[in-house]
């Protein structure tokens, strides 16, 4: 028994090996076809994001107060938190279709090409909010993040989900070319449904109960409750997100089997 133990543990260990690697070279080759082979280009992909999410948030405060800059964190948290689950989601939903002829590899798999699209896009998204925290702290006198470690909880919890969403729209993209034309269009109004510009405590009591039911608002205002001191969070349920983002990230990954056995 102990030798089968240790045979199994070995066996996962190769295992895991293999996938890690998999995973790290094609995160290599995610940037090098999205970003090209310079600097300058992901370089850009980090910087036309910022400019466009700096931008924004000073719009949002300039028509949302007279006076005061005090919405300026408050957008800010709205707007990264959900433009990373969209556009991680997006992404990872075209995963499939980018890298069908990879998967003829014996060691490549359909969900090695998903991780590596989430992970790429997480690091990005992440220098992304640096970036705009700083522009932040030094353009509005901003204060800084009050919590770090419960916005990393947040932002992962909304990576998880953004993988299972993800995979379930890869797989529906292999029946159904416009699935991920569709999915970003559902996306506008999800925008404006998920804590971005409104809090969840200052809803209705019957709406915020309908509201409730979306993951990613729960995403967005833990997200927000970790950078702003003091953000009434009583309504919030982290476990909920990360108890859909496991749902989906199954119910993708049965998708997924599902469509390759269609395809045989």
């Amino acid at each position: 028994m102990t030798v089968t133990l240790s045979r199994e543990l070995a066996e996962c260990r190769i295992g895991g090996h293999t996938f890690l690697r998999s995973v790290f070279a094609l995160i290599l080759r995610e940037a090098r076809v999205r970003h090209g082979r310079s600097r300058i280009g992901y370089a850009w992909a980090v910087l036309e994001p910022f400019v466009v999410t700096a931008a924004m948030i000073s719009f949002f405060v300039a028509i949302g107060r007279r006076s005061g800059l005090d919405y300026a964190p408050f957008y800010a948290s709205g707007i990264l938190a959900f433009a990373y689950f969209r556009h991680a989601s997006s992404f990872i939903g075209m995963s499939l279709e980018a890298n069908t002829p990879l998967f003829s590899y014996p060691r490549v798999r359909e969900f090695d090409a998903a991780v590596a699209r989430l992970a790429l896009d997480t690091i990005t998204s992440m220098i992304i909010c640096v970036l705009v925290l700083t522009f932040l702290f030094f353009v509005f006198g901003t204060n800084p993040p009050h919590d770090l470690g419960r916005m990393l909880i947040a932002y992962f919890g909304l990576g998880l989900l953004a993988l299972g969403v993800g995979l379930n729209i890869a797989a529906l993209q292999r029946r159904f070319n416009m699935t991920n034309y569709v999915y970003n269009m559902l996306m506008a109004p999800a925008f404006f449904l998920s804590g971005v510009f409104f809090s969840l405590q200052s809803m209705p009591y019957e709406l915020r109960h309908i509201l409730a039911w979306n993951p990613i608002l729960h995403g967005v205002e833990t997200f927000r409750a970790g950078y702003l001191k003091g953000y009434p969070d009583h309504h919030l349920d982290l476990p909920y997100l990360y108890f859909m983002g496991l749902l989906f990230t199954c119910s993708g990954l049965v998708q997924i089997i599902l469509s390759k056995r269609g395809m045989e």
